[in-house]
């Protein structure tokens, strides 16, 4: 196992390569109590010191067991040695405006986000920290290939996306668990996680295993793809904005017959961008844009409602998106 030094050194490097923190800045750190996020937690601390940033912890209380209070009082007791505030809340405070899509991870994954969004806005927080690490990338990767991910889904999880940041990316849960273990670093074991029930339980516990039992050079060339996958994904980004900026006018308006003759990928990719410009709420999927694409197609100038406040309106060669305020 790499020593102490070794491994926070390896995090701390991390964390300045990809430039994740700013120095006397606010960091939520998400804290489960699970193993993951107290060794975040003992990774980002000294940094209050060297960085002057301020830790604030966020852990929400899902209620799916009965005794998940103990997770709370775990935490408090956490953040009390450590004098770092915590905030506490409970799932059934913040779902109402929440739709169950049938699958309770990414029900859970949305709450969390409300939750940790609430907190930073509270306290004015820069960043908010994530515990995911390698292995969480691995199943990541398999869930979206599963679900028919494109290019940009199977790229898996970014070091830094928005004000998320993720430090722990590079380090695998072995060396995770035996430094907790090695220091005698107390941490909470989530029973669910031997749960089958949980699609990412189903490859942690038997795909990824199997896949290491086919061939062991997986765990080494498993980070070279991603990185391969993610350099692709950024090229075509560069080209959906040089794009853009080919077809599209200072108000944004597109000139459809240039849309409409981009490669399938890229045309994706410059719709979205037009779409994030007029911060239109959607849902990507195949319906949605087969429809929009449909809309665009037909001659003449007409309306295509794509929510219940904004539309595509074509005038002529151009369309554009109106908000009705």
């Amino acid at each position: 196992m790499k020593d102490k030094d070794t491994l926070i050194q390896q995090v701390y490097q991390y964390v300045t390569d990809h430039q994740l923190i700013e120095p006397n800045s606010s960091v939520v750190v998400g804290l489960s109590g699970g193993p993951d996020s107290i060794f975040l937690l003992e990774c980002l601390l000294p940094l209050q010191q060297t960085m002057g940033i301020k830790l604030i912890a966020a852990h929400l209380d899902h209620e799916w067991r009965p005794d998940s209070e103990k997770d709370v009082e775990f935490c408090r007791s956490v953040c009390d040695v450590y004098g770092i505030e915590l905030c506490v809340e409970k799932t059934s405070n913040l779902s109402s405006s929440l739709k169950f899509d049938g699958s309770k991870e990414e029900y859970g994954r949305r709450v969390r986000r409300i939750f940790f969004e609430s907190v930073a806005k509270k306290y004015h927080a820069a960043k908010i920290a994530l515990a995911h690490h390698e292995d969480d990338q691995q199943e990541t990767f398999f869930i979206r290939l599963i679900r028919g991910a494109g290019i940009s889904g199977l790229t898996g999880m970014r070091a830094q996306e928005g004000r998320y940041i993720r430090p722990l990316l590079q380090l695998s849960k072995q060396e995770i668990v035996s430094y907790l273990d090695h220091h005698g670093i107390s941490y909470l074991q989530d029973p669910s996680n031997l749960s089958r029930e949980f699609l990412r339980n189903c490859i942690r516990l038997d795909v990824i295993p199997a896949i290491n039992a086919c061939d062991n050079r997986f765990e080494k060339n498993f980070p070279h793809t991603i990185n391969n996958l993610q350099q692709v994904d950024d090229l075509l980004e560069e080209l959906a904005h040089h794009m853009w900026h080919e077809i599209a006018n200072e108000k944004n308006q597109v000139n459809i017959n240039k849309l409409l003759n981009l490669h399938p990928i890229l045309r994706h990719r410059v719709v979205l961008i037009w779409l994030k410009k007029a911060q239109v709420p959607f849902i990507p999927s195949k319906k949605f844009f087969e429809e929009l694409y449909r809309f665009l197609s037909q001659p003449g100038s007409k309306t295509h409602q794509i929510h219940h406040a904004w539309s595509i309106i074509k005038k002529q060669e151009l369309a554009e998106i109106s908000h009705k305020s």
